[in-house]
């Protein structure tokens, strides 16, 4: 596997997703916890929105399962104090923190389309979108 440039959020690879754009995300690096977070929008969609039927939502499942197969799945362990650091002093969610640690551990571009992490993380990392990447 190539060295990853990019570390996704989910809202990207839910983007990426709706849009048919998963070119870039292959060999790039996901926190572990994006891949629930990818299928519980996937579960929204189908479950509580109906805007897909279950067939769809479990296709797009299987696409993302082989998805992550290339992809990095980085874990947040050991960067604990300064993700609650990042968390207190900028006034984002532990969650939201750990992509801006992870993402400055692994020298990683972080892509978002949350536009407050966006504007919170580029202090400390560099921030793209998806359409910045495709």
């Amino acid at each position: 596997m190539t060295r990853p440039m990019y570390l996704f959020d989910a809202s990207s690879v839910v983007r990426a997703f709706k849009e048919a754009k998963l070119v870039p995300l292959g060999g790039q690096a996901l926190q572990w916890l994006t891949v629930y977070e990818v299928l519980n929008a996937f579960w929204k969609e189908a479950y509580l929105l109906h805007r897909l039927d279950p067939e769809e939502a479990s296709s797009l499942v299987s696409d993302f399962a082989e998805l992550i197969q290339e992809m990095l799945i980085l874990e947040p362990m050991g960067l604990e104090g300064d993700i609650f650091r990042i968390a207190v002093s900028k006034g984002i969610t532990v969650y939201d923190a750990s992509y801006i640690a992870l993402a400055a551990k692994h020298n990683l571009i972080l892509v978002t389309e949350d536009q407050k992490l966006s504007r919170t993380a580029s202090s400390m990392v560099k921030v793209v979108s998806l359409s910045d990447i495709t």
